[in-house]
């Protein structure tokens, strides 16, 4: 059946549930489970720690002296911990999804005309990334350090590193919601 405007209609399909459970329920047990197993084999894991271990990998290789007087790049240590592996697959991960959906993917517009240069959005992708990288090593940690690794062992610190992550998101979404349906 098709509507007047030769659109086809939309019917709800019942679909059969397998299972008493949502599947993001079943998800988050195993994230957990598997975030459990992490911190009791190697430790809490976070990501923004592997940037200044690679920076300490460079310094040693240039200038030990300066690498082994610096306490910071001797306190972060050797840049073959779990952790870098998982930026490694980060990394592998996030460009093979990206070329296995390229056809998938719908093409973004730019939000704001000044970044229509490629040239502009590097740069810019470049400089938010820095000041991403260098406020998680200010606050001692990323998201996946305090949030998964934080709340798995309980921290409080960890829930309120997720209340404000999360409290913020939600308010920047809706100003943003807000300036695009004004037409900014």
């Amino acid at each position: 059946m098709s509507h007047a405007s030769g659109i086809p209609a939309v019917t709800a399909v019942p679909v059969a549930r397998t299972s008493k459970y949502p599947p993001w329920a079943f998800y988050g047990v195993l994230f957990g489970v598997v975030s459990a197993a992490s911190i009791l084999l190697w430790g809490p894991i976070g990501v923004s720690g592997t940037y200044p271990r690679f920076i300490g990998a460079l310094m040693r290789a240039f200038d030990p002296s300066y690498a082994e007087a610096n306490p910071y790049l001797v306190r972060m240590g050797s840049l073959l911990k779990p952790e870098t592996w998982l930026v490694v697959g980060l990394l592998i991960g996030g460009f093979i999804g990206a070329r296995a959906n390229r056809e998938k993917t719908p093409k973004l517009e730019m939000v704001h005309p000044g970044e229509a240069s490629p040239a502009n959005r590097y740069r810019n992708a470049f400089i938010g990334g820095f000041l991403i990288i260098l406020g998680a090593r200010i606050a001692g940690g990323c998201t996946s350090g305090h949030i998964i690794s934080g709340i798995t062992q309980l921290s409080i610190s960890g829930f309120i590193f997720a209340i404000g992550t999360f409290a913020t998101g939600i308010i920047s979404a809706k100003m943003l919601h807000a300036r695009r349906a004004a037409g900014v």
